[in-house]
């Protein structure tokens, strides 16, 4: 057994140069199994565990340093398949295969020797690795059991696919709220490392449910970044003009895909569906390290379990690129955070992250520097105001920070500085309007989420409890948010001022989203949630300690966090609308409406590579709003030579010349699925107009074609 602590620098950096050579020769020889897993897990940890060694932060717990560096590797791996593709057409195909290994390699032998230079003298093997577990008067079982869930999650959904059984998925949705009531039960018997542990694969199988669920890609936004990424694979590289959108001005789906996918040999959609996934997974896991700075352990847990049991969260690998980018900004809070770390180290971070952030996705990192900014000038004004001091702590982090953001969007992606200019042009457009008709339609066409959560509609039963569910959760934070204010000095000195400042600017946000109807069409609330949550899960956890308080039950906390954290995971996964006989869930109900909407099945596919083979390409595709993701996903990069019109049955208009596409749902349940606000089933019959003089010319019993 290698024993950690007896390796010096030359023997370790020997052991990852043979790693290095396996996982090149792996690559090189397409060797089954060992060239997808060598070359994921190396490339997403090895070049950021080299960089970690370079920059030596100080003493830092395994579960941080392992985040930092998957951080840092998708880092160094979207910077070096940017400078790679800016050698296009020097290289004809800068991200192809040979090029792409030769610079990792190259990069790698870099990092070695640098990590070498720092660390000849002071090394140790046992420090890098810092974990040992001490079980005495501690359960091994909590530590054990949640490896159960990802199996479960990974069975449950084949099964689900193969047989529209759902038992196994049924069985670990159950496991996970009663495992959370066992640990909260069990307390002092859990180990420390349980906690981190259980978050991460609570967290992984959750999101394989979603992205294993078909054998295609779930969600909507992923068919356009899936369709980013195959434009890139088309050519080896990624070129903006190719297609001028924001999406594809985002490198977490273009580039970074598409380099694991050359490196791994493996097929783009899993990439997006089960990669993804592993990678999401991390993202808890700062949460709960940022939430353990001012929280016990077991409460740093049910703030990361907050974050977890989002219905954003649970959809996840249906926005890939606002994945990689909330990886990143919860990197930069952690490490902004983080007042143990070397000052200089964590400038260096900070920076790198904020960049990562920016590249990864727009809107995420409009809303980060709105965050982040202010937090970073606070030593600055509170140098001003209290010793007529000029403090320029963070200054240098801000001025490469801008200068970075200005050469991004001015210089690079244009398109995401207008589309955000767009917004705010429009916001302010609307709320200076004297309430004429613009202003009364962004009202009436308000974020759906937004007014849910307000109780403004109410639609059914199950609908109601969400809402419910929500707006206690909401009512949770404001009490939180009430005792911090109300102990504002012992929560000064407990959170810091910048932290504080972090939370007043969160609600501050919500509060202006909910205010301003256009920001919260153009970004949902949900999602601007989401991403505050690294600042206000510690506020609901004090909120529930606060109404335990209240009740005169102060040891009633954690039964209080229980049963607000597991209505809210039954309200996020469906299961109320389960109980109450109405189907609802795309992962483990098959006639739900949202997997009618989001299942794409292999019969649809072949219909519109049907279609694509023999229909004549001048005339347009009529379908419902379904039906777009199976053409993304039928005709890739090509279908920008069809031209579609997936409102058809919306506008209920004859015509003379074009195919109408129907897929599963309106074949087999003769329905069509209207997509607007709310997704609903009509009956197909009053459609039956559209068909007249047409003939069908194509039918797999899944999907038919007309003519």
């Amino acid at each position: 057994m290698l024993d950690l602590s007896k390796l010096n620098v030359k023997s370790f950096l020997a052991l990852l140069l043979l790693i290095l050579l396996l996982t090149d020769l792996s690559i090189t020889l397409d060797l089954p199994v060992l060239k997808p897993v060598l070359s994921l897990l190396f490339f997403s940890t090895i070049p950021g565990l080299l960089m970690f060694l370079i920059l030596k932060p100080g003493p830092t717990e395994l579960a941080k340093k392992i985040v930092i560096w998957v951080g840092l590797s998708i880092f160094l791996l979207m910077g070096v398949g940017l400078l790679l593709n800016s050698l296009y057409p020097f290289l004809a195909s800068p991200l192809s295969l040979t090029p792409l290994l030769i610079a990792m390699n190259l990069v790698f032998i870099i990092l070695l020797v640098m990590v070498y230079w720092r660390n000849k003298t002071n090394f140790s093997g046992d420090d890098l690795f810092n974990f040992k577990i001490d079980l005495k008067d501690k359960l091994l079982s909590p530590l054990l059991f949640p490896f159960l869930l990802p199996l479960l999650s990974i069975l449950g959904t084949y099964l689900m696919n193969t047989t529209q059984n759902n038992i196994l998925l049924l069985v670990m949705l159950l496991l996970i709220p009663l495992y959370l009531i066992a640990i909260g039960y069990l307390n002092k018997r859990v180990h420390k490392a349980t906690y981190p542990l259980a978050l991460w694969l609570i967290s992984l199988s959750l999101l394989l449910m979603y992205g294993l669920t078909s054998s295609y890609l779930m969600g909507r936004d992923v068919h356009l970044e899936y369709y980013c990424y195959q434009l890139s694979l088309s050519n080896y590289h990624w070129d903006l003009n190719s297609y001028y959108n924001s999406y594809n001005a985002c490198i977490s789906v273009n580039i970074l895909p598409l380099i694991y996918h050359v490196l791994s040999g493996v097929q783009g959609e899993y990439i997006f569906k089960a990669f993804m996934a592993l990678t999401g997974s991390t993202i808890p896991i700062i949460v709960y390290l940022v939430a353990n700075k001012y929280l016990s352990q077991r409460y740093a847990f049910f703030a990361g379990i907050l974050f977890v049991f989002q219905l954003f969260f649970i959809s996840l690998l249906g926005a890939v690129r606002q994945e990689i980018a909330i990886l990143f900004f919860f990197l930069t809070i952690m490490v902004v955070f983080d007042f143990e770390m070397n000052k200089s180290v964590k400038k260096i971070l900070t920076i790198i992250f904020i960049v990562s952030t920016l590249i990864s996705h727009y809107s995420t990192a409009y809303v980060a520097f709105v965050l982040i900014l202010p937090i970073l000038l606070l030593p600055f004004f509170e140098g001003l105001l209290k010793d007529r001091k000029l403090v320029f702590t963070n200054f240098d982090i801000i001025l490469i920070s801008l200068a970075f953001i200005l050469i991004w969007y001015l210089v690079v992606a244009k398109v995401q500085f207008a589309s955000g200019a767009q917004v705010i042009g429009k916001t302010v457009a609307a709320t200076t309007a004297g309430g004429g008709g613009t202003t009364s339609a962004l009202m009436a066409t308000r974020g759906a989420y937004v007014l849910g959560v307000l109780g403004v509609v109410l639609k059914s039963l199950p609908n109601t409890i969400s809402i419910l569910v929500h707006d206690a959760m909401f009512a949770t934070i404001l009490v939180g948010l009430y005792s911090i204010l109300r102990k504002y000095h012992y929560y000064k000195e407990k959170f810091g001022a910048q932290y504080i400042l972090g939370i007043a600017i969160s609600i501050g946000l919500l509060i202006l989203f909910v205010a301003l109807p256009y920001i919260s069409i153009a970004y949902d609330a949900s999602r601007l949630f989401f991403q505050l949550i690294i600042f206000l899960a510690p506020v609901f956890i004090i909120g529930c300690i606060t109404i335990a308080k209240w009740m005169n039950k102060p040891q009633w906390d954690v039964v209080v966090i229980l049963i607000l954290l597991i209505s809210l995971f039954t309200c996020a996964t469906y299961l109320q609308y389960s109980l109450l006989g109405t189907p609802y869930s795309a992962q483990y109900e098959n006639d739900s409406i949202i997997r009618q909407e989001l299942y794409i099945y292999h019969k649809e596919v072949k219909s519109a590579q049907w279609l694509y083979s023999y229909g004549q390409e001048d005339l347009t595709i009529f379908s419902d709003g379904r039906e777009v993701s199976r053409f993304f996903t039928a005709y890739g990069e090509n279908i920008h030579n069809r031209k579609i019109n997936d409102s058809f049955f919306g506008w209920n208009q004859s015509i003379k010349e074009g195919y109408i596409f129907l897929g599963v749902v309106n074949v087999q349940r003769g329905q069509v699925i209207d997509i607007g606000n709310d997704i609903i089933r009509v009956d197909l019959s009053p459609y039956s107009n559209l068909f007249e003089k047409k003939a069908r010319v194509y039918d797999n019993g899944g999907s038919q074609v007309w003519w």
